[in-house]
């Protein structure tokens, strides 16, 4: 299945599974209202408040505010497994059981956590040495020194983005595999390098995507809340975001599963 048919078949799998998309636009909107309900008026802009000085946020809502995204995050993950584990289900047999989204949450709740903290643990190393080599070079003044730096360093950090790439296939490896972290990026190595550039082709145009979709829906909603209150503006908002964001999750999660599945061999797909 090449990379068209795969967003295809993505957005095919979201329009049949309105229930899975509504669960998410819920988690998403509680949300955005709980940043509005924390933040004060006018933090959050819109286009009747872009151009005003945003108001001073006390460390106490900060500090609330960080607690709250640190919450959301770990709930995230949760839901990943849940929507990564339906749409495995719809996309090899054509039917999912909502009743088994949060059986699917906890059973891949801690392989996931763990395959985000080891990935995000690989690019602070990468981070860490490249800004290292910086630091140590920078005050001996020696230009040579520091041009052959700053190549490492963008070295480095062009390994880390491909190994990033490698390695982007690594949920929907553990999910439809059923196995470990350390084996789920494996796999994903060994597939996405075969097919590197068509990986990176497929995430690009998924983004393209999105953010078409998205400059479109602000220009709609950003027309929208010229006639309304600044509060029921930012509320406006933080419905379309979460409405969207649930819809193209499950596109891209459906577009890439689909892509897996075609890597690994596994091209009966419903």
């Amino acid at each position: 299945m090449g990379i068209l048919e795969a967003i295809k078949k993505g957005f095919g799998v979201a329009s049949k599974n309105l229930a899975l998309i509504i669960v998410l636009f819920i988690f998403n909107l509680i949300w955005n209202i709980v940043n509005i309900a924390l933040l004060p008026a006018g933090a959050l802009p819109t286009i009747r408040t872009a151009a005003a000085t945003p108001p001073a946020i006390s460390p106490q809502v900060s500090l609330t505010v960080f607690a709250f995204s640190l919450l959301f995050i770990l709930v995230s993950i949760f839901m990943q497994g849940g929507s990564l584990g339906m749409v495995r289900d719809y996309i090899k047999g054509g039917k999912v059981k909502l009743a088994q989204f949060a059986s699917y949450g906890l059973k891949y709740y801690l392989r996931l956590l763990g395959l985000g903290l080891l990935i995000i643990l690989l690019v602070l190393i990468a981070a860490v040495i490249a800004a290292l080599i910086i630091a140590a070079t920078t005050p001996l003044n020696n230009i040579v020194v520091t041009v052959i730096a700053a190549i490492i360093a963008a070295a480095i950090g062009l390994a880390g983005i491909y190994f990033v790439v490698l390695l982007v296939m690594s949920p929907y490896s553990l999910i439809c595999e059923e196995v470990g972290v350390i084996e789920a990026m494996k796999r994903s190595m060994r597939a996405v390098k075969k097919v590197f550039w068509r990986v990176v082709l497929l995430l690009l145009l998924l983004i393209l995507i999105a953010v078409g979709i998205g400059f479109l829906l602000g220009i709609l909603t950003g027309f929208l809340t010229l006639v309304i209150s600044a509060r029921a503006g930012q509320i406006v908002i933080s419905v379309v975001n979460s409405l969207f964001n649930g819809y193209f999750g499950i596109v891209m999660m459906a577009a890439f599963m689909t892509f897996y599945f075609t890597l690994a061999g596994k091209e009966k797909v419903v």
